[in-house]
């Protein structure tokens, strides 16, 4: 018995030190610390605009099913791509349900909430830049630049809420971390329905959905810099609809491929709740969640901070394009370089 008591708090910081492992994973894979890997995603991105544009140029010149198809594939396979690549979004909708902890639901919810926000965003900033503004579309491309700045800020001050969140839970009487165990607990079953309806609302619960929601729009308002490129393309050939429509599979794509990465998180946090339950009473394991919240705070305002000040340091310029052109029709007899309108 005394040898099982005193193996249970090492048991505990094993649990603690893996979570932390996952998150220092995550913020290093979030800033590109892999060069090498990095790079040659940039190379295949860059593929992928190209094969995007070439796609949509078919589809103009010749409308048929099977265009129409090759069109939805490489969106939808650009979707899968760019999720499944390093990028802040997902380290910070990961790390959320890592230390915040979410049903399944939310974590779909979240998933696709953020992927279908990226792609009207996408939309949006084409709209308002090329069609209102009359930019070009590396003009526009550029303009993601500060957008992402916008998402990078608002990442920062997610980070700084929860840590926030998390210092007032931490110094609560033992009673509220013992309701706050019970609560994750049940997270996982159920979302505190009863008879088909609620019976009232949780101020708590209303809050973390406000979070939620931050975070949503934390990693939604940074748009698919594909998705901006597609939409330039279909826009100086005519097809601007038939470019949303793919710009909306995209999201779908990317949708699911993060969701994925959120049940993953949802199946790790519960497993690390049940053992911590295991092992130590419910108001150790309360105060551990809450300790689990700041450090996921933590990491998801240093990973806001250093990717803002990084973006203010190495401004990005639009690498993945060549030379656009004009908005007027070419001459005749000519054709845009490399093959598609936005060339290279």
């Amino acid at each position: 018995m005394a040898r099982a008591i005193a193996r249970a708090p090492a048991r505990t910081w094993w649990i603690g030190l893996v979570l932390l492992a996952i998150a220092g994973l995550l913020l290093f894979l979030g800033q590109g610390g892999l060069q090498s890997l990095s790079l040659q995603l940039v190379a295949w991105q860059r593929d992928f605009h190209r094969a995007l544009t070439l796609a949509i140029s078919e589809f103009s010149g010749a409308p048929s099913t099977g265009a129409w198809g090759a069109l939805l594939g490489v969106s939808f396979g650009y979707g899968v791509f760019h999720a499944a690549g390093p990028g802040h979004g997902k380290a910070v909708l990961t790390t959320y349900l890592l230390s915040q902890g979410g049903a399944v639901r939310r974590a779909l919810a979240l998933s696709f909430a953020a992927s279908l926000l990226q792609g009207l965003v996408a939309i949006g900033l084409v709209v308002v830049l090329v069609h209102g503004l009359g930019w070009v579309t590396r003009q526009a491309m550029g303009s993601v630049a500060w957008v992402e700045q916008a998402s990078f800020l608002m990442v920062a001050l997610l980070g700084g809420w929860l840590c926030l969140r998390a210092i007032r839970q931490l110094r609560r009487p033992a009673g509220s971390h013992a309701s706050l165990a019970h609560d994750h607990a049940h997270d996982h079953d159920h979302d505190h329905t009863c008879c088909g309806g609620q019976h009232h609302v949780d101020p708590r619960r209303a809050a973390d959905w406000r979070t939620a929601l931050a975070t949503v729009v934390a990693i939604g308002i940074r748009p698919c810099s594909g998705g901006v490129l597609l939409l330039g393309a279909a826009t100086l050939l005519g097809q601007f609809a038939v470019g949303v429509a793919a710009v909306m599979v995209m999201a779908l794509g990317t949708a699911l491929t993060v969701s994925g990465l959120a049940l993953a998180s949802v199946v790790a946090r519960g497993w690390a709740e049940r053992q911590l339950l295991k092992q130590n009473g419910m108001p150790r394991v309360g105060r551990l969640l809450s300790w689990a919240a700041l450090g996921g705070g933590l990491v998801i305002m240093a990973l806001g901070i250093s990717l803002s000040v990084t973006g203010v340091t190495q401004p990005a310029s639009a690498p993945l394009l060549g030379e656009p052109p004009a908005r007027s029709n070419p001459p005749e007899g000519s054709s845009p370089p490399g093959g598609h309108p936005l060339g290279g």
